[in-house]
């Protein structure tokens, strides 16, 4: 049984996971971006990238208004936090990049993937009550996300990675 200490940092561990990890999860295997006749131009790509981290921000936003008091609380919203993370994932990685940017892009699902793994580890911790483990892999994920800006910046996206109640960046592209 856990202490109220302990749930006390799994709801705070829970609420800076959901804040930080909005449009920046990941977790798959796959992550080449071949750049074919079908490739999108840059202004496609980062118009539909932005379409599809912003439907995710918004949903981890609803997930942070109820915070998590108990361990199988933890674990329910780390499990919601990692399927609409598969989710981004996987629909950007159906977007063909133009060459310029299949790098970029290769380089930022990567990092969304890396973070999906993390994210797992905080599920396992608070499936088995480990409020130190799953606050430290919280805390891994949190430490991630100025990396996993940065990286989306690179591709040129506004929204993905962008922690929760910021503005988008000015600058495109």
């Amino acid at each position: 049984m856990l202490t109220g200490k302990r749930i006390h940092i799994l709801a705070l561990a829970a609420i800076a996971a959901a804040a930080l990890t909005g449009c920046g999860g990941g977790g798959g295997s796959s992550t080449s971006t071949t750049a074919s006749a079908g490739a999108l131009s840059k202004q496609e790509l980062i118009a539909k990238g932005d379409a599809i981290c912003q439907q995710a921000r918004e949903q981890f936003q609803q997930l942070q208004q109820n915070p998590p008091t108990t361990a199988e609380d933890a674990a329910a919203l780390t499990q919601k936090l990692i399927d609409i993370t598969e989710s981004e994932l996987s629909q950007l990685r159906q977007l063909t990049p133009p060459a310029s940017a299949e790098s970029s892009m290769d380089d930022y699902l990567k990092a969304m993937e890396k973070n999906v793994e993390v994210l797992k580890q905080g599920l396992k911790a608070a499936q088995q009550g480990d409020a130190t483990g799953y606050a430290e892999a919280q805390a891994k994920t949190v430490s991630q996300q100025v990396e996993r800006l940065q990286l989306a910046r690179s591709v040129g996206f506004n929204e993905c990675s962008r922690p929760a109640g910021t503005a988008p960046s000015g600058s495109g592209g």
